[in-house]
């Protein structure tokens, strides 16, 4: 019965180690995961700040889908996050983007930030734009983004 008792004790523990082990690795490719999708997205930070047009369109998957509450409809894919930022880079030439704020959990990462810049560069009318995106990755590609503008926070130079 003592031997009996022994080999289920070293059994379980056995068990509980591999189990914690199974665990720690999970948790160790999630942070890994997690910290790629946060380098993704402050990586895509830098490149619209230099208006890095091909840089950008580089990082959507080819069916990434992007929304924006400032147009109606989704576009697609590589072709359609040239087709956005070319008119807001056209819009705003000088237009900056400041994170506020950039939280990461699993997949989906949630990004605050003001666009201040000019809305157009030939009567230098300024404005400041608080928006919030919600971006998913793949942990290497950008596969969708929803934008969302608040209008309270517009500001036209007054």
């Amino acid at each position: 019965m003592n031997i009996k008792r022994q080999a289920f004790f070293a059994l379980t523990s056995i068990a509980i180690l591999i189990t914690a082990c199974k665990d720690k690795k999970a948790e160790e490719e999630k942070t890994a995961f997690e910290q790629r999708s946060r380098a993704l997205i402050e990586n895509h930070i830098q490149l619209l700040n230099a208006h890095d047009l091909k840089g950008i369109s580089a990082q959507y998957s080819p069916k990434a889908r992007i929304s924006a509450s400032e147009w109606k409809g989704v576009t697609t894919g590589v072709a359609g996050a040239d087709q956005v930022f070319h008119l807001e880079f056209h819009l705003s030439p000088d237009a900056k983007y400041l994170v506020d704020n950039l939280i990461v959990k699993d997949s989906t990462v949630v990004v605050e930030y003001d666009v201040v810049g000019l809305k157009d560069a030939t009567n230098g009318i300024r404005y400041d734009v608080r928006r919030s995106g919600i971006f998913k990755t793949d942990g290497s590609r950008i596969i969708s983004e929803a934008t969302y503008t608040n209008p309270l926070y517009y500001h036209n130079g007054n």
